[in-house]
């Protein structure tokens, strides 16, 4: 009688894997399988598209300084990778820097609580600041580990596997999320301000600790990795993947449309609340709501992309994330509006699982780490772009104009993906 978990979590004798990675590779699938779950569960606390900007919006009624959370967490998570690029390349292992980094990553946790508690203490532009700035230290340091552990998961996953891999933690991490949401409503409710909130960020904080615990059982095997024999910059590295692969470029140049898309996501939560005047505890009901869709996205997308490659997941998000943003502009109720947001969490869940996997096919393995980086790096800034377009365009001309201008940038990145990206899965089965 056939183990369904035996053969799901089996490599097959023919696979070109490390021994020691085929030896611990069920060990590790559970290490980074637990350390996903808790993350997300405490992530969820102070989720970057429904309780921040919420929770700012309390603070000030600047929509510019609103999306700056949402664009905050993908810009912290992209711009710094590329710069560790080199120096990974020549180590043999990563859970070192994976360790060390992954504090930093979880500690802006406790004093985002600390930051909430002291708020009836301090002038509301200070504690704006406050919180803007231990949340920017959140993101950039989990910007700083993001390399590193992306590039021990490529080495402890084999590629047979990373699909099931993503698909699945980030199924059960976004099930454990869901609790989390629940636990926010109640406390939301339950406390008062901002001692609600305070107590929400201590619980993430908890969380994100023990899924560091489940990290630090990972067992990585020292593989021999040189840096490249010269020494040039930064600059002229990128320089050179350009001129040898435009497809990675031109797919670099999706990505920078789809990012400025995601404007409209970023505000949906705070455009609700204000529409339908409701309170804020209806955050936790658009965090569960992006949560179940993510779910059940990513249950589609991880076994899409080991099939058909990660160029069709992008495409089908890409086109879900258009149907979405055009409804914005069409509904008129609050479950309306509920249903646009699960459509466009589906889509997002696609951009997410395709974003950390897709660059890892371009090139080869030594460059991978470059690679990773540069999808990440150079495409960061337009998050930061994202807030300050979108948050302009509603405050001189209201939310109908930011979600039209989404539309437009994504309809110009579905084309660009569709008709101009080749995929590199099977440039190389040619080859």
């Amino acid at each position: 009688m056939k183990n369904p978990l035996k053969d799901f979590l089996l490599i097959s004798e023919t696979d070109p894997v490390h021994p020691e990675v085929k030896k611990n590779f069920k060990r590790n699938f559970f290490a980074n399988l637990m350390d996903a779950c808790f993350w997300f569960f405490g992530d969820s606390f102070a989720a970057a598209y429904t309780i921040m900007p919420v929770f700012i919006s309390t603070l000030t009624d600047s929509p510019i300084l609103i999306g700056l959370i949402p664009a905050l967490d993908g810009a912290g998570w992209f711009l710094p990778q590329l710069f560790l690029a080199r120096t990974l390349e020549g180590r043999n292992r990563r859970m070192p820097m994976v360790r060390f980094l992954g504090i930093f990553d979880r500690i802006p946790f406790f004093f985002l609580a600390l930051g909430a508690f002291l708020i009836p203490q301090l002038d509301k532009r200070i504690a704006l600041i406050l919180i803007l700035v231990i949340y920017a230290i959140k993101v950039l340091s989990g910007g700083l580990v993001a390399l590193p552990w992306q590039e021990l998961i490529a080495t402890v996953i084999p590629v047979s596997h990373r699909g099931r891999y993503w698909g699945y933690s980030l199924i059960l991490g976004k099930l454990m999320g869901l609790g989390g949401a629940a636990i926010t409503g109640i406390l939301l409710v339950s406390i008062t301000y901002p001692y609600n909130y305070a107590t929400m960020f201590l619980l993430g904080f908890c969380a994100v600790s023990i899924s560091y615990i489940f990290l630090n059982m990972n067992i990585e095997p020292e593989i021999p990795r040189q840096n490249s024999a010269e020494t040039i910059s930064l600059l002229t590295r990128i320089r050179g993947v350009f001129s040898k692969d435009r497809n990675f470029l031109i797919y670099l140049i999706n990505r920078g449309f789809i990012f400025l898309a995601g404007m409209a996501l970023a505000f949906v939560t705070v455009y609700g609340i204000s529409k339908y005047d409701l309170p804020i505890a209806q955050s936790a009901t658009f965090t569960a709501i992006m949560l179940t869709s993510e779910i059940i996205g990513f249950g589609i997308w991880g076994n899409l992309g080991d099939r058909s490659g990660y160029k069709r997941v992008i495409e089908i998000s890409n086109l879900i994330l258009i149907l979405g943003i055009g409804s914005l502009l069409l509904v008129d109720t609050l479950w309306a509006l509920y249903l646009v947001f699960a459509m466009m969490s589906i889509a997002h869940s696609g951009e997410y699982i395709a974003d950390q996997n897709f660059a890892m096919e371009f090139g080869s393995e030594e460059d991978r780490p470059t690679y990773i980086g540069m999808s990440k790096t150079l495409t960061g800034p337009f998050f930061l772009l994202a807030p300050i377009i979108g948050g302009s365009l509603i405050q001189f001309w209201g939310y109908n104009s930011m979600f039209l201008a989404a539309l437009i940038l994504s309809v110009f990145a579905f084309a660009i993906i569709k008709y101009l990206v080749k995929d590199p899965r099977k440039i190389k089965e040619i080859v």
